[in-house]
């Protein structure tokens, strides 16, 4: 049974700076404590309540857990979920922060320049995991990857990524490019996607949803890269961030092989 002083403590893991204090993060959710499981990801805790608990596929991932499990009320769990209809499963996990160097040892990197919503930024998660990204880096003013909205989105994705933060992300990339590693942005106004041929170890940086890519940022690129529309397109002003980055990973990755 949990402690009362522990429930309030899992609930402050809705705030980004009680995430970064704990070094914890909610995974909420039979498919991603199923995910998680599969992942060996560094749990923590679970938590189910009575009636989750019932359920047989329920029982399974339980008989898989070696963390220690706790059952909780259906308004203990209603405080801690973010979703309307809580499944009654709900996990705690140690957020798994990469230092910078790990960057020299990867050859596929996406970088995220201030990309806030939080929605797209699991999605872009998820779509770098499926075509082989190996590090995410998330640059100042991006949503927190751990926060809870990005790891529903994500759907697992957290676990086949290497994750990296920086304040920093025009200097990290001057640091990139010194070890040979080419930086690509995404752009309005750059080469068509079909026509890229990024030259590995590459980067490629998204912007934000409202403002794009930084100028600092842009400073550092070897080239952009862009996603071009029909010209039959009349109400459609562009495509999302999200969808954006999923057209162009799959340019550079999804045709490999």
């Amino acid at each position: 049974m949990l402690t009362r002083r522990r429930l309030k403590e899992l609930a402050r893991l809705h705030r980004r700076k009680d995430r970064e204090a704990l070094g914890q993060y909610l995974v909420e959710g039979v498919r991603l404590l199923a995910a998680a499981l599969e992942a060996q990801a560094p749990l923590v805790e679970v938590l189910v309540t009575a009636a989750a608990r019932r359920r047989p596929e329920v029982q399974a991932l339980l008989a898989r857990v070696a963390v220690p499990v706790a059952e909780v009320s259906e308004q203990e769990m209603a405080r801690l979920s973010e979703v309307e209809t809580s499944q009654g499963v709900l996990a705690v996990a140690r957020t798994q922060w990469q230092p910078e160097a790990h960057l020299l040892r990867c050859r596929r990197i996406l970088a995220l320049d201030g990309l806030q919503d939080p929605g797209n930024a699991g999605t872009i998660l998820r779509a770098a995991a499926w075509f082989g990204i190996e590090a995410v880096v998330a640059g100042a003013g991006t949503v927190d990857l751990y926060n809870p909205k990005v790891v529903r989105a994500a759907m697992g994705s957290h676990w086949d990524l290497a994750l990296v933060r920086t304040g920093a992300l025009p200097d990290l990339l001057a640091r990139l490019q010194a070890n040979g590693v080419t930086c690509y942005g995404a752009d309005l106004e750059g080469t068509p996607a079909a026509r890229w041929q990024p030259r590995e170890p590459a980067v490629l940086v998204l912007g934000s949803e409202a403002h794009g890519l930084q100028p600092a940022v842009r400073e550092r690129l070897t080239a952009r890269v862009t996603v071009p529309g029909s010209p039959r397109r009349q109400a459609t002003e562009s495509l999302n961030v999200a969808m954006a980055a999923t057209v162009l990973l799959y340019e550079w990755l999804g045709r490999i092989g």
